[in-house]
């Protein structure tokens, strides 16, 4: 029987059709073959598409809707006709739940402004239905040794350690609704992936496991977060780097963004990323912007503030203890607590001794092979050589006498023999296949624990010339080889850098373009450098182009700089298409500019989009401008087309709120003040309260990952502490809550907005609570003040505790035990601030092993501060020998920079037997600070030594400073050719190239 359709569905069946007969009214059949062609499908039949055109029935699919929508905008934007209408995905939410109604179901849950309107795919398989057995595979765990009896299980028995509870506590926030991201950082085989593995074993039913994989890790992350995730997705990221790192190519920035961006909105949550990563990429993903260079991972730094738990590569003695406890019902425990005396359990389960003793006795062509794979693992982030990458390598690994004793089938025998398994687990490298229904390639990966091995073994040496000769003919991925050519570089084999360079250019990767001009600038080869930038120009970079057009331009070279547009708009640069638009359109040519136009709005550039949008703006076409805004889609874009809504409030409003969701704030802002002007102060007080849902969400979702909270307090007293801007949210989230509070007051009296701001404090936010303390001491109701106080701690709010422990430190008649008790509290609920008093106070009354606790505990959920102070603090003592012991003991994501400042800081003899133990432990910066004291104490020779290896080890600075210093006194020539033309693979000066 027909239902008839209400106004919603009548509304969006209009919207449909409308924009159905503007893309030209397509025969159904095509449209039915164009959703076929889709990656995956989608299912339509020509009956189903002129139910919903007639508005006879709504989809109820919200992936097919999305296609309709998005394939008929497409027609009509090439036939020069308006494309999608804003809000369209709001009517058919309102169809939908206008026919469930009908139907008598219950009303769906409303879609919050900010979040996507349609629901995601599914992916992965349920967490109930996954088997012990599967972990190996697909999720990576490692596989553990065979011992000679019955086991219990395929995996080992489990024993919980100090990290298992805190990724517990994220994933038990995830269940709870809050979407979470955790990621394990640790040596490799210290256990990550397992505790992983035993976390999300708990979530509840309904919960899936999905790990992007195919085509790739990064891009089938991307492709998914494009289209949405489903909500109670644990999303399984092993190796965190191949996804937000320099392994995931040009798209890590843009997946990093898409999961800030999942995690921030809770409309399709909650959902749980596990990632795992070594503490060396970690390091390089979370390091401070260096001022002055571009910053490669801004985005993946803010997606994992606060998300780290780092793994000992050790158990402590507890955990050793429930190991023992536990390995009675394991044999596999037992064996491994039998023959480690370190703790380093997780690591002889995962047969890492096995490995290391073949690594050690593999014969010369095997032992080359593993080499060359680990070098393009170490310096480019390689996961999978081919065999032909290896055979090229391997064969400058080899001595003279091995590579004369080879063999007919040297190759097959050394890849026999390192693929050979082991008790059970799998050899040096494994043979990877690719499936005949993927995208991938055929291969070998390294083993991961020996991987960890040449990152430390071969820390200071640099391949030979076969290895960069294999890279530049046998790796086809474009930034793996760019990424290859930045290793020649930083270890000053410029000529090897600039071969892989115009390799990856000739792949496609432009940003080696821009590295390789530069290096032909360098050596004042303009010519070359032009080349170079007139290839990256006409292969797709925008900026290059303009670079070369302005000195064209300045000249009145206008017939020159007229064929490079031309050539390039032909090629496919927007930039010089839609330069070449404008030139036509001025020179009265306008329907060959029409003709470029058009193509200028089929790119995906947002920056050329924006600017196309601003010359239709220009003559007037605001329609079309909004369509092409729309179609750039990034938040300035959207900002822009906010600005354009010309048509009802509700419109207005939608605009602005699409421009709030990518992160352009000023519109809903401004829509809010002139509510505020106009006397609809009711709603301007709505469009503020909404946007503080907004923030108040993002805020829970940010602090929810944190470690140790910073308050930003400083030595201050109580009243002090309460004044304005002393503690800011994140930059831009106040201002929503600034002028509720302000119009509020205005409206309904002087201490009105004390209400929207205690029902934000009560959330925990921690601005909130300080502004209304504050009000309330200026209007002298200090005890209302105290009582709020009091009550904040009692709900063990963080700033709360804080607050008052810092008044105990200041207020001399606190008995001492109850000042260790407050800032203990206080330490507990993640207060920074109060954990550098525990450690301070601790070092004053004596006790340098609870100061050092302290420290350390800081240190490990990444705040080094504390530990550092400690750390210069006895060194300025003179207790030289406690400093670097205490250094030593720092996680393995800080020792390195504790370790390095603390040798800056120490000069002559003193700083030798640090520097001489970091080499030791293969710290990347010890070469060359050897070098600079070797050479301050007239040691030249152990200073050259020591200055070379650093180049090998990729920080080239030490060399070339010495060869700068000593080209003057060169009877050879050796300095200049050196610092002429840099070092050939074998680390001598390079001839000119």
């Amino acid at each position: 029987m027909r239902v008839e359709q209400g106004t919603a569905a009548r509304a969006f069946a209009a919207m449909l059709k409308g924009l159905y007969e503007r893309a030209g009214s397509p025969p159904l059949a095509a449209v039915v073959r164009q959703g076929r062609l889709q990656r995956p499908a989608v299912g339509l039949s020509t009956s189903s598409l002129s139910e919903w055109l007639s508005g006879r029935s709504v989809p109820s699919q919200a992936r097919v809707v999305q296609f309709l929508v998005s394939f008929f905008a497409q027609q009509a934007r090439q036939a020069g006709r308006a494309g999608a209408p804003g809000g369209w995905s709001r009517l058919w939410e309102g169809a939908v739940e206008e026919r469930r109604q009908r139907r008598g179901g219950r009303p769906a849950r409303p879609v919050p402004r900010d979040g996507p309107a349609l629901r995601a795919p599914v992916r992965g398989r349920l967490v109930a239905e996954l088997q012990p057995e599967e972990a190996f595979s697909r999720w990576e765990v490692h596989r553990p040794v065979d011992v000679p009896a019955a086991v219990p299980g395929a995996l080992p028995l489990y024993v919980r350690r100090a990290h298992d509870e805190m990724i517990r506590g994220v994933v038990e926030q995830a269940v709870g609704g809050e979407s979470q991201m955790v990621v394990l950082v640790g040596e490799s085989s210290s256990g990550k992936t397992r505790a992983c593995w035993e976390a999300v074993a708990e979530l509840p039913a309904g919960w899936r496991l999905w790990h992007p994989l195919d085509p790739s890790p990064a891009r089938a992350l991307a492709n998914a977060l494009q289209e949405g995730i489903a909500p109670r997705t644990a999303i399984w990221l092993n190796e965190l780097q191949q996804y937000v790192g320099e392994q995931a190519g040009a798209g890590a920035e843009q997946v990093a963004a898409g999961l800030r961006e999942m995690l921030q909105d809770s409309t399709n949550g909650p959902v749980l990323v596990v990632g795992t990563v070594w503490p060396e990429f970690w390091d390089t993903l979370t390091a401070s912007r260096v001022s002055g260079r571009p910053d490669a991972y801004a985005q993946a730094r803010a997606l994992l503030e606060g998300k780290a738990v780092h793994v000992p590569a050790a158990f402590e003695k507890q955990e050793l203890e429930d190991a023992r406890t536990v390995g009675g019902h394991d044999p596999r425990l037992a064996d491994a607590l039998a023959h480690t005396a370190t703790g380093r359990i997780t690591q002889y389960l995962a047969g890492a001794p096995v490995l290391l003793e073949r690594y050690r006795t593999a014969p010369p062509a095997a032992r080359a092979v593993i080499s060359a794979a680990m070098d393009a693992s170490r310096l480019g982030g390689v996961t999978l050589v081919e065999q032909e990458f290896l055979q090229t390598a391997a064969e400058g690994y080899l001595s003279d006498d091995a590579y004369d004793a080879l063999g007919e089938n040297w190759l097959e025998d050394a890849l026999a023999y390192t693929q050979q398994p082991s008790k059970g687990v799998r050899g040096l490298l494994s043979r990877v296949r690719a499936r005949p229904a993927g995208s991938g390639r055929d291969g070998f990966r390294l083993a991961d624990y020996i991987d960890h091995v040449g990152r430390r073994e071969r820390r200071f040496s640099a391949p030979p010339a076969s290895f960069w000769r294999a890279a530049r003919s046998h790796l086809p991925d474009a930034h793996l080889v760019r990424v290859l050519g930045q290793a020649a570089q930083a270890r000053w084999r410029d000529a090897e850098a600039a071969g892989l360079y115009q390799r990856a250019l000739d792949l496609g990767d432009l940003q080696a373009g821009q590295s390789l001009a530069w290096l032909w600038q360098e050596r004042q080869r303009a010519g070359e450098a032009r080349r170079v930038q007139e290839q990256a120009a006409l292969a797709g970079d925008g900026d290059v182009l303009e670079d070369l057009l302005m000195p064209l331009l300045e000249q009145e070279e206008y017939q020159q700089a007229e064929h490079l547009v031309r050539e390039a708009s032909a090629r496919g640069n927007a930039t010089a298409q839609l330069h070449l638009a404008r030139a036509l359109t001025l020179d009265g040519e306008t329907q060959e500019a029409a003709r470029w136009y058009a193509e200028v709005a089929r790119c995906s550039d947002p920056e050329v989009l924006r600017a196309y949008a601003g010359d239709l703006r220009e003559r007037g076409d605001l329609e079309e401008a909004r369509t092409v805004l729309r179609a750039a889609g990034d938040r300035r874009a959207l900002g822009e087309l906010a600005a354009l809504a010309d048509g009802s409030a509700a419109e207005a409003e939608q605009a602005a709120w699409e421009a709030f969701s990518a992160g352009e704030a000023t519109p809903l802002k401004e829509l809010a003040e002139q509510a505020e002007a106009d006397g609809r102060s009711a709603d301007a007080a709505r469009l503020y309260r909404d946007a503080i849902a907004v923030f108040e969400r993002r805020r829970r979702q940010r602090e929810a990952g944190v470690a140790l909270i910073d308050f930003e307090m400083g030595g201050r007293s109580l009243r002090e502490y309460l004044e304005p801007a002393v503690l800011p949210m994140a930059s831009g989230q106040t201002w929503a809550l600034r002028q509720l509070v302000a119009l509020l007051d205005g409206t309904q009296g002087a201490a009105a907005g004390d209400g929207a701001l205690r029902e934000v404090a009560e959330a925990g936010n921690a601005w909130a609570l300080e502004q209304l303390l504050r009000r309330l001491r200026e209007r002298g109701q200090a005890q209302e003040a105290e009582s709020l106080l009091q009550s904040e701690v009692a709900r063990a709010n963080p700033w709360a505790l804080w607050a008052l422990a810092h008044r105990s430190l200041r207020d001399e008649q606190v008995p001492d035990a109850v000042r260790r008790v407050l800032l203990e509290r206080a330490a507990a609920a993640r207060g920074r601030q109060a954990v550098r008093a525990l450690v301070e106070r601790a070092e004053q009354a004596g006790l340098a092993g609870e100061a050092d606790q302290w420290a350390l505990h800081a240190a490990a959920r990444g705040y080094a501060t504390p530990l550092w102070e400690l750390v210069r603090r006895r060194e300025q003592e003179g207790r030289l020998e406690a400093a670097e012991q205490l250094a030593w003991q720092a996680p393995a994501s800080e020792r390195s920079w504790v370790l390095r400042r603390l040798a800056q800081h120490r000069t002559g003899e003193q700083v030798m037997p640090l520097l001489s133990r970091a080499y030791d432990e293969a710290l990347a910066w010890a070469p060359g600070l050897l070098a600079e004291h070797l050479e301050a104490a007239g040691e030249f020779t152990q200073a050259e030594h020591f200055a070379r290896l650093a180049a090998d080890a990729g920080d080239r600075q030490a060399l070339e400073d010495l060869a700068a210093r000593r080209k003057d006194d060169d009877p050879g020539r050796q300095w200049q050719a050196m610092l002429t033309n840099g070092l050939t693979a074998e680390g001598t000066p390079a001839v000119p190239w």
